[in-house]
């Protein structure tokens, strides 16, 4: 499959995910109708291992979600983020290891207390569709080039998602949002299996 097929796909999962909980909800009788939060949040994070050696880690995630409820609501969500660890990259040898990686989610969230609250503790559950995962390792050889990447592909698939966190309310319609969302590396039947773990803070807005 090549980059542009790649591109579609990615971005026609996208769409499916962030508008088909919103259009099948609003077909739902009226004694369900609620309200609309749009969101964005995102983490940062770089860890100094030594003087020529770090750790770096980005990303960024939109979500929409439909409450059923003032507790209860659906989530689509869409993230897309990087990680990167160098180690001496201006000598021999030197190494560089970058992770690019884009996901869909689709969760229940259940959110605690009336919405007149000031904060709100929340937790989360249900699925994520990993779109790429991509890892590009490098070394610096003795001439001062790079070799070639080498890229390792993860197949696209469902896994399954948690998360926990606080809505903390700035006015009547905006909310700060701080919260850990965690969701396994690959599919279940892929070994072995593993859980990736991510902190984030934002802003969302009700509509």
């Amino acid at each position: 499959m090549n980059a542009s097929q790649q591109f579609i796909r990615k971005h026609i999962v996208l769409l499916i995910f962030l508008l088909a909980p919103p259009f099948c909800l609003s077909t739902a009788p009226n004694a369900y109708a609620g309200f609309i939060e749009i969101g964005a949040s995102g983490s940062y994070k770089k860890s100094n291992i030594s003087a020529d050696a770090y750790d770096e880690s980005m990303s960024l995630t939109g979500s929409i979600a439909y409450y059923l409820t003032e507790s209860s609501a659906i989530e689509a969500s869409y993230t897309d983020g990087t990680n990167k660890r160098v180690i001496s990259p201006n000598v021999v040898n030197g190494h560089v290891t970058q992770l690019f990686y884009t996901t869909v989610g689709l969760d229940f969230i259940y959110t605690f207390g009336s919405k007149d609250t000031a904060i709100r503790p929340y937790v989360k559950g249900g699925t994520n569709y990993i779109i790429t995962k991509r890892i590009v390792d490098q070394y610096r050889i003795a001439d001062g080039t790079l070799w070639p990447p080498t890229p390792i592909e993860d197949t696209p698939g469902l896994v399954p998602s948690v998360g926990f966190g606080v809505r903390i309310g700035v006015t009547e319609a905006i909310n700060l949002k701080v919260g850990v969302d965690g969701w396994t590396s690959r599919p279940l039947n892929k070994q072995p299996v593993t859980v990736d773990w991510f902190g984030r803070a934002g802003l969302s807005w009700f509509f």
